[in-house]
């Protein structure tokens, strides 16, 4: 019989019943052979990621509070509510799937197993985590105006670039605007 109820993985605002056995991850990056408009194949070309798997087993037994059968009806209700006709979006709490970057999965599946001879249960939950957090960068902005791009002529001396700078074209456009308001009045 088991004494302990983990609290190792919190899925849609419930901490699962049970002793979770395992969370195993997996994350694919999409590697294709593409075929050119010119009828050559590149091979081995990355076309972008796959939904990440989470799957977790848990080891259920008869508890002093809640038998094994209520313990799957309550993961049931999790998977698939009276009347849902889509998988849910749930916020999942665990440590390795906050290692990777997941905060949100759909479940995929849900299987369970009677044992008969050892009086157990187990349960088996494949969930699919359409996000990934990803690291983010931002671009550090130059501190101050930016500096007209300049070249070398053959002679040897600095000629400025004729193209417009960004204070121009806002003018411009600001005197566009007027123009075609007063034109519309």
């Amino acid at each position: 019989m088991l004494f302990i109820q983990d609290k190792v993985v919190k899925l849609g605002g419930k901490t699962l019943c049970g002793q979770v056995q395992s969370v195993e991850i997996s994350a694919e990056a999409g590697i294709d052979d593409v075929e050119q408009k010119n009828g050559k194949v590149r091979k081995n070309q990355p076309t972008g990621y796959e939904a990440s798997k989470v799957s977790i087993e848990i080891l259920l037994e008869d508890t002093e509070g809640k038998k094994t059968i209520e313990m799957i009806r309550e993961m049931q209700r999790l998977f698939k509510k009276e009347k849902q006709k889509r998988a849910k979006l749930l916020r999942i709490v665990n440590e390795d799937c906050a290692a990777r970057g997941i905060s949100t999965v759909y479940f995929k599946s849900f299987t369970s197993t009677n044992v008969i001879s050892e009086s157990r249960r187990t349960a088996m939950l494949e969930l699919l985590a359409p996000k990934i957090a990803g690291i983010q960068v931002k671009k550090k902005k130059a501190q101050g105006a930016k500096k007209a791009k300049t070249r070398k002529g053959t002679d040897g001396k600095t000629i400025k670039s004729k193209e417009k700078s960004p204070a121009q074209d806002t003018r411009k456009t600001a005197q566009g605007a007027k123009r075609a308001k007063s034109l519309v009045k």
